[in-house]
């Protein structure tokens, strides 16, 4: 039996195309062999026509937000973005009408978590917000040694406890929920658990400040290894 010719799976990340000749931005755009846009026409469509009311609002509001972030000069069309993302999660929340918001942030970010939960209730939201080391369940739980703990001292280090987070405020059942600062794997855990809505604010980058972009601008200098297999 001759095998079935395969479609080249999507690789967007390799595409060497200019941005103003891409398919995907242009009618009459390029893409190279393995373009999506091109080859999975029906996908696209599909995902569209499967795509109920209310997630459709939601990418449209999406969309009003991205318009609404940048400023306009009149005399050309160059875009300034004009406002960070914390106002922006604001202005989407309003947007959507949510009144209730989840705050799942890291202990390590114990201090940015209170500002964002002032920021958020001031402008008129119920927060409900859960720390990582909510619950109290020590790393041993996980099959974790002591050696393997940050502090080799202690007995029972407290373990990180995302599913608890998510229990959290799903029992709390709010309309939107935002991510500050968890850990890589512990962000994946609270996201599989969490049942409304996310969106993240910020991530875990022990090294950078929380900037974990830092890396990949400066690829072809400071961090030129990862030019190489680690």
């Amino acid at each position: 039996m001759a095998e079935m010719k395969k479609t080249p799976d999507a690789c967007c990340g390799r595409c060497s195309i200019p941005k103003t000749e891409q398919y995907c931005r242009t009618e009459k755009g390029r893409g190279p062999a393995d373009c999506p846009s091109i080859r999975h026409k029906k996908m696209a469509q599909k995902a569209l026509a499967d795509t109920p009311p209310q997630e459709l609002e939601f990418a449209r509001q999406a969309a009003l937000q991205e318009y609404a972030g940048y400023s306009r000069d009149v005399s050309h069309a160059d875009l300034t973005p004009s406002k960070p993302r914390i106002v922006e999660i604001v202005e989407f929340c309003r947007r959507m009408g949510y009144a209730k918001l989840g705050l799942i942030f890291c202990g390590g970010l114990m201090q940015e978590g209170a500002i964002v939960q002032k920021i958020l209730e001031i402008n008129g939201f119920t927060v409900v917000s859960a720390m990582c080391k909510a619950g109290r369940i020590p790393k041993s739980a996980y099959g974790v040694t002591r050696e393997q703990q940050l502090d080799t001292t202690r007995d029972a280090e407290t373990a990180c406890n995302p599913k608890f987070q998510a229990l959290l405020v799903n029992k709390a059942k709010v309309d939107f929920n935002i991510l500050l600062g968890l850990c890589v794997g512990h962000d994946s855990l609270a996201i599989r658990h969490l049942r409304a809505p996310i969106t993240v604010l910020a991530v875990k980058d022990r090294l950078l400040g929380n900037s974990p972009l830092a890396a990949i601008y400066m690829y072809d200098s400071y961090y030129r290894y990862l030019k190489k297999p680690l």
